[in-house]
């Protein structure tokens, strides 16, 4: 399997219900052709270098995935069905070393969130309400 990332921009006018059925059509080819989803980024809604399809801003989403090459041919079938996708870029990841900065940051991630849920476990199991400060750094 190899190690793609792929960035999609999608119609900004959307709601956030659609948004996220469109993200989940594109993990599900992935799954279904033996892939795996690696990490999903919401980068939120951005103004564009320039205009697509009348549209000045768009909403990005990033997806680090390993696949079979078969996925990407599935992948460019649903976006050419799929109204809401304005743009996508997929980008097969194969030098050792970006290989190894995304597994590094993936188990960074993971470290992090396994830390975070530690310190929400041992914040319930203190058996009290978290005080301002801790909600204000959960924020950030």
């Amino acid at each position: 399997m190899n190690l793609y990332e792929k960035v999609v921009i999608l119609n900004p006018d959307l709601d956030d219900n659609t948004t996220s059925e469109t993200i989940d059509k594109i993990k599900n080819i992935i799954i279904k052709q033996g892939g795996e989803i690696l990490k999903t980024e919401n980068w939120g809604r951005r103004k564009m270098a320039y205009e697509l399809n009348r549209h000045e801003k768009g909403n990005y989403f990033l997806l680090l995935f390993k696949s079979p090459p078969s996925t990407i041919l599935e992948l460019e079938k649903l976006y050419k069905v799929v109204d809401a996708i304005i743009k996508f870029m997929v980008v097969k990841i194969t030098r050792k070393k970006q290989i190894e900065s995304v597994m590094a940051s993936l188990a960074e991630a993971e470290k992090k969130a396994a830390s975070d849920a530690q310190t929400t476990d041992e914040n319930n199991a203190a058996g009290g309400e978290e005080t301002p400060a801790q909600e204000e750094t959960k924020d950030v």
